[in-house]
């Protein structure tokens, strides 16, 4: 973020407090429960994970070339790798002769990936350099051999994909010129990984992004773990306009914004929210970013697979830093999935029993509101 975007910024969050207020609709908001967890919606929803470009993994999951990630998003399969050309790309996970996983690993580096069905082996670039049987495969072309491969791009630190081979991916243009200016200024803090997992929740894929979207919990739900160290209900707000950033104001802001002008920073008074359509919240907490993505469980909209990627600027050299940084991936994990996502699954319960018709966001829940008008639009 540049020093006018910062300053502007400050300003905003300056007079929201001076008003006592945060940022509003111009309405209270309302959305039925059965067109957030119902069948009908989250069958409409799979195209939101195959014909737009999606977030996969932070690039430095996969750092050296033959460095792999074996996932799944929304049912699919995925083999991410980094070449020996230093590029990153996302296949399906399935090989060309009947479909078995090619990787059935986590994660590691291999110079080549074989099936262990009938041992047909590809490079790190997916091409097919065996199929054992030539004789009994003659004909086929490298169309034919090479895993099926998805547009991909690796921008910001992060690693995009659109799964619908052959579609186009172009990440700048779905950012928007002034989103991918500013998420540019926080790829430094994304090259090494310090710590990542995926974990399955018992909640709709959406109520895991609507943790991050409303300031309003945080004195209450967060009350005994880190309440205090925000202020609550006080947030800016910009849309862009698909996606989202809501600035968290922490407690040192006013006293911060009490002094010389050209002493104010935003930083670390404030930690920046980012939520990138449809699903991957991504978060800039000054000296690391956590990469959030919230993917459906294909045929039950109360469950989905939940990725969480701790990233910085470079791997801890002492003990003392790693100690550091294990204590900010425990606390993200104890607070987020022991409050905010039991909270969620809660809430899933309440929805699913078909009681209760809708949910109520208010006029200071402006993200969620913006939200759910844009993924009834999407689909």
């Amino acid at each position: 973020m540049d020093r006018t975007s910062e300053l502007a910024l400050i300003d905003e969050i300056a007079d929201l407090l001076a008003r006592g207020t945060t940022a509003m609709a111009a309405d209270v908001g309302r959305v039925r429960t059965v067109d957030i967890v119902g069948p009908e919606r989250a069958e409409a929803e799979r195209a939101l994970f195959t014909q737009r470009p999606l977030v996969v993994a932070p690039g430095a999951a996969v750092p050296r070339p033959g460095d792999f990630v074996a996932d799944e998003i929304a049912g699919i399969p995925l083999l991410v790798v980094r070449g020996d050309d230093g590029v990153v790309r996302v296949f399906l996970n399935a090989c060309r002769h009947r479909g078995n996983l090619v990787c059935e690993e986590a994660s590691g580096n291999q110079r080549v990936f074989s099936c262990r069905y009938h041992a047909w082996t590809y490079d790190r670039q997916g091409n097919c350099r065996s199929t054992v049987d030539r004789a009994g495969f003659a004909g086929l072309d490298d169309s034919d051999t090479s895993l099926v491969a998805f547009p991909t791009e690796e921008r910001h630190g992060l690693i995009w994909a659109r799964l619908t081979a052959g579609a186009d991916l172009d990440v700048a243009a779905h950012l928007g010129p002034d989103l991918d200016a500013e998420l540019a200024g926080f790829a430094p803090h994304a090259r090494h990984l310090y710590a990542g997992e995926t974990t399955t929740f018992g909640f709709n894929w959406k109520f895991g992004v609507n943790t991050f979207q409303e300031l309003f919990h945080l004195a209450f739900l967060h009350k005994k773990t880190l309440g205090s160290a925000f202020i609550s209900n006080v947030s800016a707000y910009r849309s862009y306009p698909l996606h989202q950033r809501l600035t968290v104001v922490r407690s040192t802001f006013p006293e911060m914004v009490a002094g010389p002008e050209p002493d104010r920073t935003l930083f670390p008074h404030c930690t920046l929210v980012y939520v990138l359509f449809p699903n991957t919240v991504f978060v800039w907490q000054l000296d690391h970013l956590e990469v959030w993505r919230f993917t459906p469980t294909p045929g039950d909209p109360g469950s989905c697979q939940v990725g969480l990627w701790l990233t910085t600027e470079q791997e801890p050299q002492t003990d003392k830093a790693r100690r550091h940084w294990q204590r900010n991936w425990e606390l993200t994990k104890s607070t987020v999935y022991g409050e905010d996502f039991a909270t969620m699954a809660n809430i899933q319960r309440t929805v699913s029993s078909g009681a209760l018709p809708e949910i109520v966001y208010g006029r200071n829940e402006i993200g969620l509101q913006d939200y759910y008008r844009n993924v009834a639009e999407a689909v």
